[in-house]
């Protein structure tokens, strides 16, 4: 019996050379999960980089990052950030994948170019088979489109008046479609900010068919509004904002906020925006021909500017009876080269009659019931009066229209509220009740009723506006500090002080505008009805 069973022990406790099972084996590289760790974009890998950029993947297997570079500056003396080329770049990957797959083909690590100006699919695959996605997404520079602009002299634009070669391409930034490389016409655009702030001076350019631009309708005309006194950058855009919630005011410029590379060197961001031009897609009227010289044809359409700095090149005259600084009048369109001599004296009898008729009292019904479009005036004074700009006084890009065989003169689009606007000391008075023609037309209730009625049109709007500005902020907070990391001491150094933020961060800036507004909403609301 004890024979027996030792003999079962021995059986059962040894004789069987064969490793224990674990419980957690190791796979092997077949079997294991496959990943990508890490991504690098090596400096000796891509030379334009002045650094290696390292990334990893979230718990969403997404790698986002933004890739720049600093170079030096000469128009500010300092060192600054520069855009990459982000649509040819090197990748290295941290992965234990077999291989790795770009649109459909095999990516070499280390050395295959990647297109990152969209979002990448990049396909990890282990020995064994199973796979992976990460989704690679890129920032340009600081998130804005890239404006590429080089003159094709390499030196500065020279003139306003002169158009001069150049060439252009845009980069969306995965937002929005690029703008292929191609030949444009240039030329300087605006009158303090050309003559003075030639530190960063804005353009008009053309190109050589209609276009859309980083989404915008198609067109050949476009302007590059440097905003160098505006310490937000967006005081434009708050204007517009306000504007499109006033359906009387029929167009309003569309606009992208992106950097400018001009010549090569970092410009700092500019407001690419439509031109005030006769179009489908921007002032919708009649669009005259040289020989429309009379009758119906004659009567129409002309974009017409009051402007106290009117350019020497347009058709410009004095109105009397109008308010302001200078009361002149320019005609913008039919341009000076465009027009024949009977519409010049048909636009310029017209004005003239409207302006008469305000300086005579027994008129004024007839005036504003024949001629003036009483929502579109009500509803642009109102667009100033919220900003506080005080342009109208002058009165300056005031921009009004006339269509064909209609008599009504129409207000639009708004225009130009960059500087000496949203200022906290003008929030609680009237900036522009004595503009233009507001006087008369403040003695005629029906337009009193008609601001009322563009007013509560918008006064339920403010926790939006304030939410879209601060939606702005963040977008463009990486690109206002560089901007101003090259430009605020050059704002100081010009000695102007229109808008009182000069020397306070731009985020400060912004805060001030917002308080800004609460105020003047307020004191609207509380006095309008008293107007």
């Amino acid at each position: 019996m004890f024979a027996l069973v030792a003999a079962l022990t021995i059986v059962s406790c040894g004789g069987d050379d064969s490793e224990p099972t674990d419980p957690n084996p190791t796979p092997t590289p077949e079997e294991q999960d496959v990943a990508i760790f890490k991504l690098h974009f090596q400096k000796n890998r891509n030379p334009e980089l002045d650094r290696t950029f390292t990334y990893a993947p979230d718990e969403k297997n997404v790698i986002k990052g933004r890739v720049f570079t600093y170079a030096f500056n000469e128009k500010v003396n300092a060192s600054c950030i520069q855009p990459v080329n982000i649509r040819s770049l090197i990748p290295y990957f941290e992965t234990n994948a077999d291989k790795l797959y770009y649109a459909d083909k095999q990516l070499i690590n280390n050395s295959t170019r990647v297109d990152f100006s969209r979002p990448v699919k990049i396909k990890a695959v282990s020995k064994g088979g199973r796979t992976k996605e990460y989704t690679i997404d890129l920032s340009h520079f600081t998130g804005l489109p890239i404006i590429f602009l080089n003159t094709d002299s390499g030196q500065e634009v020279k003139r306003r008046s002169v158009y001069e070669g150049a060439t252009l391409e845009i980069y969306g930034c995965g937002d929005m479609n690029d703008t292929e490389f191609q030949k444009i016409q240039i030329h300087g655009r605006g009158n303090a900010t050309w003559t003075v702030m030639q530190k960063k001076p804005s353009y008009t350019f053309k190109l050589e068919s209609r276009q859309k631009v980083l989404g915008m309708p198609k067109h050949k005309k476009w302007v590059l509004m440097a905003n160098y006194r505006d310490k937000t950058l967006m005081r434009n855009s708050v204007a517009w904002w306000i504007s499109r919630k006033l359906p009387a005011l029929k167009y309003v410029p569309k606009y992208v906020q992106a950097e400018m590379i001009f010549n090569g060197v970092h410009r700092g961001v500019y407001q690419l925006a439509e031109q005030v031009r006769i179009d489908k897609n921007r002032v919708a009227i009649n669009e005259m021909q040289i020989t429309d010289t009379e009758g119906e044809a004659i009567t129409g359409g002309y974009i017409i500017e009051l402007d106290r700095i009117a350019n020497s090149d347009l058709y410009e005259w004095v109105m009397p009876n109008m308010h302001g600084s200078a009361h002149r009048v320019s005609i913008k369109k039919p341009k000076i080269d465009e027009m024949n001599q009977q519409q010049h004296d048909y636009i310029k009898a017209y004005v003239h009659k409207i302006d008469e008729m305000f300086g005579d009292p027994s008129k004024l019904e007839e005036v504003m019931t024949k001629y003036i479009d009483m929502p579109s005036w009500a509803a642009q004074w109102l667009v100033f009066e919220i900003s506080g700009t005080p342009e109208p006084n002058g009165p300056s890009s005031w921009f009004t229209y006339k269509e064909k065989s209609d008599d009504k003169w129409y207000c639009g689009p708004p225009w130009d509220f960059d500087y000496k606007s949203y200022v906290p000391s003008t929030a609680n008075q009237w900036i522009n009740a004595g503009a233009i023609y507001m006087p008369e037309m403040l003695k005629y209730p029906p337009f009193k009723e008609e601001l009322i009625k563009q007013w509560n049109l918008i006064k339920g709007c403010l926790p939006e506006l304030i939410g879209y500005i601060n939606q702005e902020r963040e977008y463009m907070r990486i690109s206002a500090q560089a901007n101003w990391h090259m430009h605020e001491q050059n704002l100081i150094d010009d000695n102007r002080r229109e808008n009182g933020d000069e020397f306070i961060p731009s985020d400060e800036a912004i805060d001030r505008m917002i308080e800004y507004l609460r105020l003047k909403w307020e004191f609207i609301d509380k006095n309008i009805a008293n107007l």
